[in-house]
């Protein structure tokens, strides 16, 4: 009797951490659990029902896990976005960037709020090159030389 609960708590916790992770992780234990809990109604030892459960998850885990990182859901790059694709870009400031207040910029023909890198004043017109992006702001840097105005 206790070995129907040992296979169900193994089932349940295999299943709730494949659920918290979604990165498949622990289903091949469920699987092999529901094996060792069918081992278990039909009679058999204890260490049968651990072989099985072993055997099965292993199996499992060497059949799927190839298949799916082929299908590319495991370990896949995040993509990235078009906005990503600004960075290193150059564009116009449009709108004055002063210190930590942020300006706008226009870089490939788009209009972006924008502040600068190292909390310069980077005045209307100036020439800027995109250093990253946080958020919808980009993080910009003057190509020109400009005179702090204070």
């Amino acid at each position: 009797m206790w070995q129907y609960i040992f296979w169900a708590v193994v089932f349940a916790v295999a299943l709730v951490a494949e659920a918290v992770t979604v990165a498949l992780v622990s289903i091949w234990m469920t699987v092999g659990a529901v094996a060792a809990f069918i081992v278990s109604v039909a009679g058999g030892s204890f260490s049968l029902q651990c072989t099985v459960f072993v055997l099965v998850s292993l199996i499992l885990l060497a059949v799927s896990r190839p298949l799916a990182k082929r299908l590319s859901f495991i370990g896949k790059k995040p993509e990235a976005t078009n906005a990503d694709s600004v960075i290193g870009m150059e564009g116009i400031v449009r709108q004055p960037i002063e210190g930590l207040s942020p300006g706008r910029v226009c870089v490939n023909g788009l209009d972006w709020s924008a502040k600068a890198v190292s909390e310069a004043n980077i005045p209307t017109g100036a020439r800027v090159i995109v250093e990253k992006i946080e958020g919808v702001t980009l993080l910009v840097r003057s190509l020109e030389t400009v005179t702090e105005s204070a």
